[in-house]
């Protein structure tokens, strides 16, 4: 009987092709270039919808003179824009489309 630890796998099982494992390697790394973007894509995306809600606020606070209010409620409204926007971003990537 041998000391050496037994592979878990079948001699027949670990015998591959090099190209066939550069051939998944090459297919991986566009759908992880895509994933990155689409995950890119939602920070920018959360990031833009409520600064552009505080500004929108804050240019109507200026016009109409009523200090912090509009500024609050319009950060508030990005903040719920993004969080909805992120939620169907999340579930579009996770049905992947």
């Amino acid at each position: 009987m041998s000391d050496a630890p037994e592979s878990p796998h079948k001699d027949s099982e670990n015998v591959s092709s090099p190209s066939t494992s550069s051939d998944q390697a090459k297919s991986g790394w566009p759908a992880t270039v895509k994933l990155l973007g689409r995950v890119g894509g939602i920070g920018w995306f959360v990031g833009t919808a409520i600064a552009l809600g505080a500004y929108g606020g804050y240019w109507l606070d200026r016009q109409f003179d009523t200090a912090p209010v509009l500024t609050i409620l319009g950060l508030a409204l990005g903040v719920l824009t993004a969080f909805v926007g992120m939620i169907r971003l999340v579930s579009a990537i996770r049905r992947g489309r």
